[in-house]
């Protein structure tokens, strides 16, 4: 089993309070130094742009019962130069990298990996494992300041279909000039949406041909620099479970793929026995560390206090997420995280328990899950890997 950290690198507002965002990074590589020295191999970050409390301000408003900023990490890049100059050998990946809008597109996205990818290994001395977690962003909030919204009347009828055909024409030009190709977008595929893909009866029936989906980005043939060999170190791991971005991102690299901590065990075994097929068309091999999972940690030596802890943090953050994003109900999210003393959570972690976890798994344990307390979260942070991990 592979332990690895998850950190929202948020400011949420907590009983009136925040931290600030000094306070919020101190914390933070605080906690990232701890992990590293207790054995953790990756340091998965969150990433968002811009400011959630003033979103809610806006027509794109989509978080508008979250209180503070849901995340402060709007650049991954320079983010991961800091964490590896405080750090000796712990991994990095993004949790997850916008390519649509937030850091200017699938281009600059591309750009900006590939020269990280450039720098570890070869001018940095880091030489670390790069896990790049890719995805169409959080909120339509932190994408529409770069005009990704309907163009036409039609795109607006049916942008809840554009929408997954715009991360696929993204995902192309990246992986595309990510590995090495000189591209242009008219070598990019079109795509067209199909009427049985419209679930609404009174849209079918008025688009009953095939819609062409008009690309988003017009470029002359680039290359990205320098030109040189891709480091072996560099994993993509595509943030979406869309099936038809899953099969075309395959035909020009090898995936892995992320796992949220909601899915349920039965899904996620589905997932890698669709995976490991999927991977064989390719001649390439999928083994279960290719689906890191986060999972929810809220572990103390009395189990009561476990429990009244994550029932107080989720409480707060379903009613956030309220209206917004599909967040099951706080039975089913204690069901999927681990809670409760160290014997408990050794018990819930064992094979074949109701967690679904198993020996090969990698677990992006997330412990500051909106809260605010840095020496409880380090405690738990300590009983965890020395109480669970170190008996399991």
């Amino acid at each position: 089993m592979i332990f690895d950290l998850f950190h929202s690198i948020s400011d949420p507002v907590i009983g009136g309070q925040s931290l600030g965002a000094k306070k919020v990074y101190s914390n933070f590589f605080e906690q990232v130094v701890l992990a590293e020295s207790l054995g953790v191999d990756t340091i998965w970050c969150a990433e968002s742009h811009f400011s959630s409390e003033t979103q809610k301000k806006t027509s794109v408003a989509t978080i508008p019962n979250f209180t503070g900023e849901v995340g402060i990490n709007c650049d991954s890049f320079q983010l991961a130069q800091l964490l590896f100059s405080r750090t000796k050998k712990v991994n990095f990946g993004t949790a997850i990298h916008n390519i649509v809008g937030g850091s200017g597109g699938p281009l600059a996205s591309a750009e900006r990996v590939k020269f990280l990818s450039f720098l570890n290994g070869n001018m940095g001395g880091w030489k670390r494992k790069l896990r790049m977690g890719v995805a169409a962003g959080r909120f339509p909030y932190q994408n529409t300041p770069f005009q990704i919204v309907p163009r036409d009347s039609s795109e607006k009828e049916l942008w809840p279909y554009i929408k997954r055909y715009i991360f696929i024409e993204a995902l192309e030009i990246f992986l595309r000039l990510l590995g090495g190709e000189e591209v242009s977008s008219q070598q990019i595929k079109s795509w067209f949406l199909e009427p049985a893909e419209i679930l609404d009866p009174g849209l079918r029936a008025k688009y009953q041909k095939p819609i062409e989906i008009k690309k988003r980005w017009d470029f002359e043939a680039i290359r990205l620099v320098p030109a040189v060999k891709e480091n072996e170190d560099l994993e993509i791991v595509l943030g979406s479970h869309d099936p038809m971005a899953l099969d075309w991102g395959l035909k020009f690299r090898d995936l892995s793929l992320f796992n949220l901590s909601f899915t349920s065990p039965v899904k996620i075994e589905e997932l890698h026995m669709g995976m490991k097929e999927k991977c064989s068309k390719y001649n390439r091999v999928w083994s279960r560390s290719r689906l890191p999972r986060t999972v929810m940690v809220f572990v103390k030596k009395k189990r009561d206090q476990a429990y009244h802890l994550a029932e107080q943090v989720l409480e707060t953050y379903v009613e956030a997420m309220r209206g917004t994003a599909q967040v099951p109900d706080i039975k089913t999210l204690l069901q999927r995280a681990l809670v409760g003393d160290p014997s408990e959570i050794r018990e819930q972690m064992l094979q074949g328990g109701s967690r679904g976890i198993h020996p090969d798994d990698r677990l992006m344990l997330w412990f500051e899950f909106n809260q605010m307390d840095h020496q409880d979260i380090q405690d738990q942070m300590k009983l965890f890997f020395e109480e669970v991990v170190g008996k399991l």
